[in-house]
């Protein structure tokens, strides 16, 4: 009947769970997980990011601030078939204020840096012969400065996103009159010719990387072979 009492006690259990013996040795050692380790911190970034829906490139709103961005490609480019929608990045970036490497930024002057630097993307998808400026959408972040290299780094090594990791040179400025004139055009350029600076009647050096050579690095990339970056000269 419910409620009665056992007729017979239980048997005794040990109150502690037993280690085996030389546990020592055979237990796990799990890396405790340390959320201001550096990787850990650029990654609450990149989770706070990736909240965002993705807007398109060619009419983000004026803001001010820094930050970091995830660009995507969701055209028919067959290239980049691999990776259309908005879950891989082509290409990850990041937008810091005037003289921060040098350490004199004025911290008075917020600036815009975030939306500059996406509008100079824009531009140079703009001028491309075979992109669409249409086909490109962004998710990006304002975020503290001192956080904005610490996601960058953790979402390129995660996501190896093909224009930073195989095809070196879209996020490139003008070089200038000089090294335009001296140095190699970019691989990103050879592949997908039009920005002005980079023409060859400006930088008549062809890049050591040919479009045919790109393209395969491209496609063993998608494929899940190794391809490291070869760095442009612009």
């Amino acid at each position: 009947m419910r409620g009665s009492p056992m007729a017979t006690p239980p048997e005794r259990w040990p109150s502690k769970p037993v280690k085996p013996k030389n546990w020592q040795a055979k237990a796990l050692e799990p890396t405790p997980y340390n959320p201001l380790e550096l990787d850990n911190l650029g990654r609450s970034v990149e989770l706070e990011l990736l909240k965002h829906t993705p807007e398109r490139l060619d009419s983000i709103a004026i803001m001010k601030g820094a930050g970091v961005y995830a660009l995507y490609y969701t055209g028919s480019h067959p290239l980049y078939q691999a990776i259309r929608g908005t879950e891989r990045p082509i290409y990850v970036g990041q937008a810091r204020p005037v003289g921060t490497r040098k350490g004199n930024a004025d911290p008075s002057k917020i600036g815009c840096p975030l939306w500059d630097r996406l509008g100079e993307h824009r531009i140079s998808i703009e001028q491309v012969e075979d992109l669409n400026i249409t086909d490109f959408k962004v998710r990006y972040l304002v975020a503290i400065e001192a956080f904005v290299s610490l996601a960058e780094r953790v979402m390129i090594k995660d996501a190896r996103p093909v224009w930073n990791s195989v095809i070196d040179g879209f996020g490139n400025h003008d070089p200038g009159a000089e090294r335009r004139r001296t140095g190699k055009r970019p691989p990103w350029d050879e592949l997908h010719p039009g920005r002005w600076w980079s023409h060859p009647h400006h930088m008549p050096t062809p890049s050591l990387m040919s479009p045919e050579q790109s393209r395969q690095r491209i496609a063993a990339h998608f494929a899940g072979e190794t391809v490291e970056v070869v760095e442009s000269e612009a």
